[in-house]
């Protein structure tokens, strides 16, 4: 499933029974004192892998490179990419795909600065334009927006989340116990209230399900024959 652990022979049978690659994109950002620096593209990857899982396809290594981060606010660990960088290497990975005979590219960005998101919109919808290729980018949040995530920062959700897929990558005990005082760099819901293991099992199995639909839908042109009908 792993694109760089994958032989030439497995590749050839994926593109034959399920030609769908995931892209699982990030930062490396401040996201508090208590997560990992790299969470944005450790739950991307993640969900692409458990949507995997469901659908086939691969998973290419994630992108830990994204644009409008922390970094701007000022705040340490944080490494800033320019969106011309950003917005040609998602282009030369469609492209690449493309070659490959890839039918399906989701673009999964953990990462979700609104001009970040926009850039990778931007690509996505431009390339896959008037071709059979078929490109979806979206931020996690995005197909639960109903369930009440519509996206924070290193607070309730993101906190739960990578508490749920990588809890050895969380550390409580680095947040102050007083509730008062305000988190660094935390936007959102706090999590020091409102985070929990199963609140971020509850939302990854509701993302990975809905993307799997999704994604199904797509491959089987199902998309595409309800917009002729319409």
């Amino acid at each position: 499933m792993k694109y760089e652990e994958l032989l030439p022979h497995q590749i050839e049978k994926i593109l034959e029974e399920a030609p769908v690659a995931y892209i699982p994109w990030g930062a490396l950002e401040w996201h508090g004192r208590h997560l990992a620096i790299g969470n944005d593209a450790i739950k991307a990857a993640a969900i692409c892998e458990r949507v995997a899982d469901r659908t086939g396809g691969v998973v290419l290594p994630p992108v830990y490179f994204g644009y409008q981060t922390m970094k701007r606010k000022g705040f340490r660990h944080t490494l800033e990419i320019k969106e011309a960088p950003v917005r040609a290497l998602a282009y030369d990975l469609l492209r690449g795909l493309e070659s490959e005979d890839f039918k399906v590219v989701v673009i999964l960005t953990g990462h979700y600065g609104s001009r970040h998101l926009a850039a990778l919109k931007g690509v996505g919808e431009k390339f896959g334009k008037g071709k059979e290729i078929r490109v979806w980018v979206l931020a996690e949040y995005e197909v639960v927006t109903d369930l009440g995530y519509t996206g924070d920062h290193a607070a309730k959700w993101e906190t739960s989340i990578l508490m749920h897929l990588r809890p050895d990558l969380v550390d409580m005990g680095q947040l102050s116990a007083d509730l008062d005082e305000k988190l660094e760099g935390v936007g959102g819901d706090d999590p020091r209230e409102h985070a929990s293991p199963e609140v971020g099992q509850k939302i990854v199995e509701a993302i990975v399900e809905r993307m799997a639909k999704r994604v199904t839908n797509l491959l089987q042109g199902k998309e595409e024959e309800e917009a002729r009908e319409a």
